[in-house]
C-alpha cells in the first residue's frame, strides 16, 4: 500500500511539475489534465462537485455565423490551392470554432488559433500587429504574451467598432493567410 502511495504521489509531482513548465504559454483558460493521483481516485458523486464558476459574457459571433466565417476562408484558400486549417474564436480569444481541409497539415486549427489571440488582444490584423512590432512599438511588445502568435493570418471580427472575435488562418505562407481570413471576415461582415 505504501509502494502505491508514494507512486501516486510522484506522478502527482510530475504531473504538477509539467503544468507549472506550460502555464507561461498556456492559452487563457486553457484546462490543463488535473494531477495523474486525481485522474485515478474514483469519481465524486455529481452532488459532492464544486459549482461552477460564474462565467463572463465575452461577446462571441453565434455558432451558424462562426461556420459561415470558416467555410468562406476555407473557399478562398481553396480557390488559391492552398491546404490550410481555420480557427474562429470569441472577444476573449476562446476556440469557437476549428477547421481544416483535406491534405492540411496537423497543427493548423492550433496555429489559427494563437493568431487570433493576438488579432484579440490588439484589435487589428496580425499583420498590422507584426509591422508594428517591427517598428519598435515597446508598448505593443510588452503586451505580447507568449501564447500569441504575431505572423500574418488573423483579422479581427467587428460588429462596428465592438470587437466580437477573431479568424485566423495557417497552412499557407502568412500572407495568403491573412487574404483567406480576411474573406472569412467580410462573409460575415452584416451578420455580427
Amino acid at each position: 500500500m505504501q509502494i502505491k502511495a508514494l507512486a501516486l504521489a510522484l506522478l502527482g509531482a510530475a504531473s504538477m511539475a509539467g503544468a507549472q513548465e506550460t502555464a507561461s504559454t498556456a492559452m487563457p483558460d486553457d484546462m490543463p489534465p488535473p494531477p495523474m493521483a486525481a485522474m485515478l481516485r474514483p469519481p465524486r458523486p455529481d452532488s459532492a462537485r464544486p459549482p461552477e464558476p460564474p462565467r463572463e459574457n465575452i461577446a462571441a459571433p453565434s455558432r451558424a455565423v462562426a461556420l459561415i466565417a470558416a467555410e468562406a476562408a476555407l473557399a478562398q484558400c481553396a480557390r488559391d490551392a492552398h491546404e490550410v486549417g481555420v480557427a474562429v474564436s470569441d472577444a476573449g480569444g476562446h476556440l469557437l470554432l476549428g477547421m481544416t481541409m483535406d491534405g492540411a497539415r496537423p497543427g493548423r486549427i492550433y496555429s489559427g488559433s494563437r493568431k487570433n489571440a493576438a488579432a484579440v488582444a490588439f484589435a487589428m490584423p496580425t499583420s498590422a500587429v507584426q509591422a508594428r512590432l517591427q517598428q519598435g512599438d515597446a508598448a505593443m511588445a510588452a503586451r505580447v504574451k507568449p501564447w500569441m502568435v504575431v505572423f500574418p493570418g488573423a483579422v479581427p471580427l467587428m460588429a462596428g467598432d465592438r470587437l466580437v472575435g477573431a479568424i485566423g488562418v495557417s497552412g499557407a505562407t502568412a500572407q495568403q493567410d491573412e487574404v483567406c481570413a480576411a474573406a472569412g471576415a467580410a462573409a460575415v461582415k452584416g451578420r455580427l
